[in-house]
């Protein structure tokens, strides 16, 4: 196959549903999806393993979104582009994220998964 270039993405994110959901769209595009539930377990990965993308979450369990921020720096994924996707509606969380290097924030009542999957994948073809 003409697949030699695989496009990786580590989505990080607590909730379930929402997480099965950007799995199923993102491989649907073709790229090969790492999911974790949690920060500190998407912090082991950034270390391990080189993405093309990185999604999180910004309020999650052990470690949040603005820590895998602060930390990423520190990982092989130091510039990889990451994107963030929330429920906390306040611009405050949002212009935090893009402080801290997020290239966008998501927020979740306010866009579908499938505007956000096809943005990143534009932004990062």
């Amino acid at each position: 196959s003409e697949m030699t270039n695989t496009k990786t993405i580590l989505i990080i994110d607590d909730d379930e549903a929402l997480r099965a959901a950007l799995e199923a769209k993102f491989s649907s595009k073709g790229y090969e999806v790492i999911a974790c539930s949690d920060g500190a377990e998407g912090l082991e990965k950034l270390k391990t393993t080189l993405f093309s993308v990185i999604m999180t979450d910004l309020h999650m369990p052990n470690l949040d979104g603005f820590g895998i921020l602060e930390q990423k720096a520190d990982t092989k994924n130091a510039d990889t582009p990451l994107y963030v996707i929330t429920n906390l509606g306040s611009d405050t969380y949002c212009d935090k994220a893009i402080d801290l290097g997020a290239k966008k924030c998501f927020v979740k009542s306010v866009v579908t998964l499938r505007d956000v999957v096809e943005t990143i994948d534009k932004e990062i073809a």
